[in-house]
């Protein structure tokens, strides 16, 4: 007896995915960074607010968050709170954040940016190639709008904390939900990849 082939006559389709790279390393501890730093600056926030004096946190925050950021750099990296709206002027972003920035209030405008959302590539500046990681973040709980909300709005204290510590502030008249910034990670590679 004689076997028929099995697929005669029928075409075989061969379908070959793209397998999906793997992160870096680098871009899992940039992102571990960027975690420690929302999570510490949110702790260490909850705990000045506890004492139910806002324009205190305020001066606890412009006093500490950017410390939480820098101690999670090493030799050569960069880590930061970025916004298009600065309270602090060390907090202004550079081409490539505000680049991601506008990109991120598009999306967050067509309801398309979730907490999830992360920003990371490989760029070359200067010669250097370097990781770039970027975390959004949000005015996520009604106590953020005591220090971001409408100036008319603002807890008891705040305004006055505001115009002594920055007097050029850009960052109130948020609402819940609104896109805040960023988390910004910036890490030198060897080599380009």
């Amino acid at each position: 007896m004689r076997r028929q082939p099995l697929f005669t006559g029928v075409a075989l389709l061969v379908l070959v995915l793209p397998v999906a790279a793997a992160d870096p390393p680098e871009a899992e501890r940039a992102r571990a960074a960027a975690a420690q730093v929302l999570e510490q600056t949110k702790s260490v926030l909850q705990s000045a607010l506890s004492g139910g004096q806002p324009a205190a946190a305020l001066r606890v925050c412009a006093s500490v968050a950017g410390d939480i950021a820098r101690k999670h750099e090493q030799q050569g990296w960069r880590v930061r709170r970025v916004s298009d709206r600065v309270r602090n002027p060390a907090d202004t972003p550079d081409a490539y954040e505000r680049d991601v920035l506008r990109a991120w209030q598009e999306e967050k405008m067509a309801g398309r940016l979730a907490p999830t959302t992360e920003r990371q590539e490989t760029v070359t500046e200067a010669g250097q190639s370097y990781l770039r990681y970027m975390k959004p973040i949000f005015i996520a709980a009604p106590v953020c709008l005591q220090c971001h909300g409408e100036p008319a709005k603002l807890a008891p204290g705040v305004a006055e904390a505001l115009k002594e510590l920055y007097p050029d502030d850009q960052a109130t008249g948020y609402s819940l939900g609104d896109l805040r910034g960023a988390i910004s990670v910036r890490i030198p590679l060897e080599a380009p990849r």
